[in-house]
């Protein structure tokens, strides 16, 4: 059996690293700039695996729990980079749907020399979930699901959904992508009719629903809104509780910050640790990602955790509007 099942995107992510990478400011942020044509000399080329799922699952697996995956993978050399990483981290891949027809999504990320990417997505078969892929009876098994983005596949959202309904003793939180806030904003799904516990976006993705903020908050018991190295808010019961701040650390790549901040949050509230206590793990977890290339090699287990969270405090804030 499954402590946690994490449902998602499982890719492969090719790193390039150049510090010749130009860039030019415009109205709507930094441009990154090549000569077309032109063929260009890089300091690094790496390949890891990354998305959503695969991250969290390790992340978890790290921290201490039996963790299952349920993502979709092709029948390609990247679907066994992608299994190799999950069993040497002893991630169960017994639900992994493999698909012969499909092509294991991908991404080319782009770093420069200050740790900021751009990213160029594949989602191939991760972005094809069903809602026949996933199983009553493992999910009803657990003792908690994650779900990260499934490239709003909304039959497949309402089917996770109302099994989970039927489940009450399982928990879910849920890291949506762009294409899933669009399905709340559009009035597709309800938040009222997901049994969500905890809800993670960052800033830019909590502004889609700026409409539904209100009723996000009375359906989730706590939603965590983080804004990257400047940290992030905490609102619990559908009130502001805790506002904390990121750790100070050189990005080597941003990669990964985000599902790293996941599982360790996630970690902190399955021990039954409170939430400051899961913030400081969240925020700790993220910034010893963003040390490493790639998603997964800077995820701590929970005794460096435990190190990391003794030699340095972050701060936070009660900001409890009661």
């Amino acid at each position: 059996m499954f402590q946690v099942i994490t449902i998602g995107s499982a890719l492969v992510d090719v790193f390039v690293h150049s510090k010749h990478f130009q860039s030019r400011p415009s109205q709507d942020g930094q441009l990154l700039c090549q000569l077309y044509g032109d063929k260009l000399e890089v300091e690094s080329f790496r390949v890891y695996s990354g998305g959503g799922a695969s991250n969290t699952a390790v992340g978890l697996q790290r921290l201490g729990f039996q963790a299952g995956i349920i993502c979709e993978l092709g029948r390609d050399d990247f679907a066994q980079i992608v299994l190799g990483d999950l069993r040497r981290e002893r991630v169960s891949t017994q639900l992994v749907i493999a698909e012969k027809k499909e092509q294991t999504g991908g991404s080319v990320v782009l770093v420069g020399e200050d740790g900021g990417r751009t990213v160029l997505v594949h989602r191939g078969a991760s972005s094809q979930l069903d809602p026949y892929d996933l199983s009553p009876f493992w999910l009803s098994q657990t003792r908690w699901v994650h779900l990260s983005s499934i490239s709003n596949r909304l039959e497949t959202l309402q089917r996770l959904f109302s099994l989970l309904k039927h489940n009450r003793e399982v928990g879910l939180s849920w890291n949506p992508g762009k294409g899933e806030l669009e399905l709340i904003k559009t009035g597709q799904l309800k938040p009222s009719d997901i049994p969500c516990e905890i809800f993670f976006v960052n800033e830019e993705e909590w502004a889609i629903v700026q409409v539904q903020q209100s009723e996000i908050l009375k359906s989730f018991n706590q939603v965590i809104v983080t804004a990257g190295a400047k940290g992030g808010k905490v609102y619990l019961a559908g009130r502001p509780a805790w506002q904390f701040t990121g750790a100070s650390q050189i990005a080597v790549d941003e990669t990964g910050a985000g599902d790293g901040f996941v599982s360790g949050y996630l970690a902190a509230h399955l021990l039954a640790h409170p939430p400051q206590t899961a913030i400081v793990w969240g925020v700790k977890n993220a910034s010893s990602v963003v040390s490493y290339y790639g998603a997964k090699l800077g995820l701590l287990d929970r005794q460096r955790l435990s190190q990391a969270v003794t030699d340095n405090q972050i701060e936070l804030k009660n900001i409890n509007q009661s």
